[in-house]
């Protein structure tokens, strides 16, 4: 086994990058628009994270998917 096999491609560390700068823009956007919604009814309130919640999972999973290659 050669030591290239077991060292990180470029993707990994740009995608990592995108990661952790995406995410973290992410909930401050999601938080921020949470604090636009308080006066709202909990009803929707709950809706909205719940939604919120989930959405950042497909552009990540694409992310890891690029970052591995395939």
């Amino acid at each position: 086994m050669s030591s290239d096999q077991n060292k990180p491609s470029p993707r990994s560390f740009i995608g990592m990058a995108v990661l952790l700068i995406g995410l973290t823009l992410y909930a401050f956007l999601a938080a921020g628009i949470g604090g636009l919604i308080s006066d709202w009814h909990l009803a929707f309130q709950m809706i909205y994270y719940a939604i919120a919640g989930l959405i950042w999972i497909l552009p990540v999973k694409r992310l890891l998917q690029w970052m591995g290659g395939h």
